[in-house]
């Protein structure tokens, strides 16, 4: 009676590919190099699936320094000569205490040169010459908005101002999930059109967006950033209010219970067709900057003070909200 009651050990659970002892284990058990490899495949495949990136390509990854990003750049910069593309990054100084270091900026430079990548670097209070807490302070509205509607007019911007025709950010299947649900519960379906590894230019002064991660997880990426050495120096304050909301919860439990969810979802929107809400859509040139909008002034222009009734605000720049 006694020995049916000892406790057996727990074997040790094996990789899927090699049978080694597993390292990794986030979806399916995996070890190191095994682990790497299948990240690599399948942003491979998204990038050649949806003509993502092709040869004579000029593509600008926005770089924050957090794990989503780096682990996008850094698997870009291993397919560039194979696929014949050329590769920048931009890290920006958006002005926000908790969103700004010289450590952010120091851990972007340092992983550009280890990999030959040309690196860039804006400060908004010089670029744009606006300052994000005063303008959120002065219009009573979060920094994190105001941030987000300026993150997306100066990447467009520098893109096309530095000869780049598209432009790689790091989102992922998280991204994309919450983007899908919060923008549906809102009835935001012609936003949901846009939930693609691409967004194709509609104006000649807008750049072609890519998502190259479509179809990886925040929990992969943070592990493939570990299994590669890759230094870390993310947002504090955007990591705090991303993983501190229902959603996070929400996706917690379906988690729980599959942890291929996200990337079987953000598959299936790949494939789904979606109707634009207004495919009549006039787009011209902001009265005060001249960048692309279908209102008269852009929402950075009306945000930095030129227009007195900012009540309804909406970012309605051509580029998509992230």
């Amino acid at each position: 009676m006694e020995e049916k009651n000892i406790k057996k050990p727990k074997r040790k659970k094996r990789c899927v590919s090699c049978r080694k002892p597993a390292e990794i284990n986030v979806t399916v058990p995996f070890c190191a190099p095994c682990f790497i490899k299948h990240f690599d495949r399948r942003v491979e495949r998204v990038v050649k699936k949806n003509k993502l990136a092709m040869a004579g390509d000029k593509i600008l990854m926005a770089v924050s320094a957090g794990k989503d990003s780096l682990s996008c750049a850094h698997v870009l910069s291993k397919m560039r000569q194979e696929r014949g593309f050329m590769l920048g990054v931009l890290h920006m100084d958006v002005g926000i205490l908790e969103c700004t270091s010289e450590r952010s900026e120091n851990v972007v430079r340092e992983f550009c040169r280890e990999r030959d990548i040309p690196f860039h670097f804006i400060r908004f209070r010089e670029y744009l010459g606006a300052d994000i807490v005063r303008i959120a302070n002065s219009r009573r509205r979060t920094e994190c908005s105001v941030c987000g509607a300026f993150k997306r007019y100066a990447l467009n911007r520098f893109a096309r101002e530095n000869g780049y025709n598209k432009l790689a950010t790091g989102h992922c299947a998280d991204d994309i999930v919450r983007f899908f649900f919060k923008n549906w519960l809102a009835h935001n379906f012609s936003w949901i059109a846009k939930s693609k590894p691409m967004t194709l230019s509609n104006h000649p002064l807008v750049v072609s967006r890519i998502r190259p991660l479509f179809e990886t997880t925040e929990a992969e990426n943070l592990a493939y950033t570990k299994a590669n050495n890759i230094v870390v120096a993310g947002c504090s304050r955007c990591s705090y209010f991303l993983r501190n909301d229902k959603w996070n919860d929400i996706f917690r439990v379906i988690d729980e219970k599959d942890r291929l969810f996200k990337i079987e979802f953000a598959r299936g929107l790949e494939m789904a067709e979606f109707k634009v809400s207004d495919p009549n859509r006039v787009l011209n040139g902001c009265r005060i900057c001249g960048e692309p909008t279908d209102k008269e002034m852009c929402v950075v222009c009306r945000l930095k003070g030129n227009k007195a009734d900012d009540d309804q605000i909406e970012d309605t720049t051509v580029v998509e909200g992230d």
